[in-house]
């Protein structure tokens, strides 16, 4: 049984990450109880900086900082009838390696990322990629729709209601079988609908195993559909994002296992990368391959 009762909110304040919150409502829909939001003091970058730089200084600043939005966030979260937990103290090092150790407690995690900007570039942020890469549970990326002038950077929301139509990425592995299993609980408490494609280069899929998919889905009064198509999985379900106006991608990740860290399938990789709706990237535990 699949759980998004406790979300784990990293941020770094940027208005990237505070697009996670413009979804509150949606989270809350389906079943977000409680959010423990978290800021690292991201030290890993002053290893280049050259000599005479006070480390302690930056740190108590970025503490600062940090007191100074938190009561905003919390505020906001609690608005939507959800519990919030900051995490102190605040942890300081490698935003990678503290997002990952803080989410053992936590059902999943929503991260903010740079979309794509005016100028079209591809911009993931190092920690996203990171945290997808390391995380031992699922990964909410959330992008935005950006705009950068000479003041600054303004984010929008990418979709208006972050679950009307889900499309999930199904190679009737385990990964994407989990997959499937968050877009049906979450489904069934949004009144989503329910996209599920499956890509294959090499055509090899019989189409009576999706319609099993479908009618499976179709039992518990869902609003399904499936679709087989031949091609780069990559391409086509970013292709078929944009055609069926699908507002979240759900996608499995592949994991190396037996404590090494997780890495990222090569359909998933790009997939996120590309995406211009928030991407959802199930992971699965070795005991459950």
């Amino acid at each position: 049984m699949v759980s998004l009762r406790k979300m784990l909110y990293p941020t770094d304040l940027s208005p990237y990450s505070k697009i996670v919150l413009s979804f509150l409502g949606d989270l809350k829909e389906v079943g977000v109880e409680e959010i423990g939001v978290l800021f690292v003091v991201n030290t890993s970058k002053l290893s280049t900086v050259s000599g005479g730089f006070d480390v302690g200084k930056y740190i108590e600043l970025e503490e600062k900082r940090a007191e100074e939005e938190m009561p905003k966030i919390v505020s906001l979260i609690e608005s939507e009838g959800i519990r919030a937990k900051v995490l102190k103290p605040y942890p300081s090092g490698n935003p990678v390696t503290e997002i990952t150790k803080a989410s053992n407690s936590y059902d999943f995690i929503a991260i903010g990322a740079r979309g794509r900007s005016i100028f079209k570039e591809i911009l993931l942020g190092s920690v996203s990629e990171g945290v997808i890469r390391r995380s031992p549970i699922p990964v909410y990326v959330f992008k935005s729709k950006v705009e950068e002038n000479e003041f600054g950077v303004k984010c929008y929301k990418p979709c208006e209601r972050l679950f009307e139509r889900i499309l999930v990425a199904y190679d009737f592995s385990n990964h994407s079988r989990k997959c499937l299993e968050y877009a049906k609980a979450i489904a069934q408490r949004a009144k989503s609908e329910i996209v599920v494609l499956h890509a294959d280069e090499d055509d090899s899929c019989k189409i009576d195993n999706l319609e099993s998919v479908e009618k499976k889905l179709g039992d518990l009064n869902l609003r399904v559909k499936t679709l087989k198509i031949c091609g780069s999985p990559a391409k086509m379900i970013l292709k078929k994002q944009k055609e069926l106006n699908a507002s979240t991608i759900f996608v499995g990740s592949r994991g190396l296992g037996l404590g090494k860290a997780l890495i990222l399938g090569s359909v998933s990789d790009p997939v996120v990368r590309m995406s211009e709706v928030p991407v959802f990237v199930c992971k699965v535990r070795v005991d459950e391959r």
